[in-house]
């Protein structure tokens, strides 16, 4: 086995040259002593005297270089750490000592203005991931988070921190964490179910591997156009239904007063007249339709306020009596909406409430309202059949009532996009029933 040997430090190698320097003179000078006519104890007290002066100073030279060291040691590793203030004495101004407390000097103030430079762009980069209205998740090896921003929290209803949880519990499959991916792709949770443009970077530090998820909510976008499509064939087919409608009812009024003033067979004045009423009515009526489909395009803008939620949706209950509905929620807060469109999307839903359960013995409804994530949600459920097609609900013409428009949910929803909120109906998780969600921004 072999042992390495203890390595002598700089120091005390420096020490052991200058004594050995020192050593030749000093012999010289006691042999010389040795030859003179001095008395003998005087040789010895000078002896004594030269050895002590020659060791006392190579002592000094060792104690200046170890504590020129040590004071070099400390400034190097408060650099290390950061700290950039201590700086090397300005009392020696030449030789190489002097350049190396200069070169102290100025990786000090470099240092300084990078770490400064660094926290700069770290605030601004703080900022803008905390504002961006994009959805940035940090995924480890392990396809756990480490780093998220608000908006993240947001898209995923989430409250909690989300930082150590798994991707799969937020609905990202781990095999497209294992490739670049840009594609549009559909996240289901127990609590959400949209569509998002997924984009993935990575990135290395301290030798890990990290990714990087942009997620871009598209859903909202793809509604938007959705719903500017229909606005412009609506305004198409109300142009062009209208031109042929006006003519239609105008020509039905005038002969039924013709035929009215004009002499004929009571059977044949008869069976016009009907022929004609019909005509005008149906005329009429689908006038009317139009006009209804016509408002999808022609809402006005929000005239938004601060009100009580907790006093608003006690007065709507008040206006059905007849139905069993319960306030789920006691803690009262502040939003900022147009009171009357929003009072237009709470009747409607309760209406469409009612009208779900109104076959079954017990019809119960169910009010709530909480906050996540700078977001105030009012939830409506009932206990009625549930939503048959959840893909249509939105779907201007369409509707499952005998006497329905298919416009109180388009209309609805168009009343939150405007607000910057949203509508969203599902079916219950754990029992028959719809539930109803009505999202609105708290911020002003």
């Amino acid at each position: 086995m072999t042992h390495k040997a203890a390595s002598t430090s700089f120091e005390n190698k420096l020490t052991q040259q200058s004594l050995y320097i020192s050593l030749v003179p000093t012999l010289l000078l006691l042999i010389l002593l040795w030859q003179t006519s001095l008395s003998f104890y005087l040789k010895i007290i000078i002896a004594i005297f030269t050895i002590a002066f020659v060791a006392i100073g190579n002592l000094l030279i060792w104690r200046r270089i170890r504590n020129q060291l040590r004071t070099t040691t400390n400034l190097v590793e408060a650099l290390i750490t950061g700290d950039t203030t201590m700086r090397p004495s300005s009392a020696i101004n030449s030789g190489a000592l002097s350049e190396l407390n200069l070169v102290i000097n100025t990786a000090a103030i470099q240092l300084a203005e990078q770490r400064l430079v660094s926290k700069e762009h770290h605030i601004a980069m703080a900022k803008v991931l905390e504002h961006i209205n994009v959805a940035v998740i940090c995924l480890d090896e392990h396809a756990v988070v480490t780093l998220l921003n608000p908006k993240a929290k947001q898209l995923f209803a989430l409250q909690d921190e989300m930082i150590g949880m798994p991707a799969r519990s937020f609905g990202i499959d781990k095999s497209l964490l294992a490739q670049h991916v840009q594609q549009v792709v559909t996240i289901t949770t127990d609590k959400i179910e949209k569509r998002v443009y997924l984009q993935t970077d990575s990135y290395r530090l301290y030798g890990k591997t990290y990714t990087l998820l942009f997620l871009n909510d598209v859903q909202k976008l793809l509604q938007n156009e959705e719903r500017v499509a229909w606005q412009r064939l609506l305004r198409v087919l109300s142009h062009e239904i209208n031109n042929s409608l006006a003519p239609i009812a105008s020509i039905g009024e005038s002969l039924t007063q013709m035929v009215t003033t004009a002499k004929m067979e009571a059977e044949l004045s008869h069976d016009l007249n009907d022929g004609l009423r019909i005509m005008t009515e149906r005329a009429l009526t689908l006038n009317g339709f139009i006009k209804q489909y016509q408002s999808l395009t022609h809402l006005p803008t929000p005239e938004k306020a601060t009100f009580s939620i907790m006093r608003f949706v006690h007065d709507h209950r008040e206006l059905f009596p007849e139905a069993a509905i319960e306030i789920n929620t006691n803690n009262d807060i502040e939003v900022f909406a147009d009171k009357s469109q929003l009072s237009q999307v709470v009747v409607n839903l309760l209406t469409n409430a009612i009208q779900a359960c109104a076959s079954h013995e017990h019809c119960h409804i169910e009010l709530s309202w909480q906050v996540n994530n700078d977001t105030v949600h009012i939830i409506i459920c009932d206990n009625g059949d549930g939503i048959k097609n959840p893909d249509n609900i939105f779907v201007p013409f369409y509707t499952t009532k005998k006497h329905g428009s298919g416009i109180g949910l388009v209309l609805c929803r168009q009343i939150m996009f405007n607000h910057g909120g949203d509508l969203t109906l599902t079916n219950r998780q754990l029992q028959t029933g719809a539930v109803a969600t009505i999202s609105l921004p708290t911020t002003v």
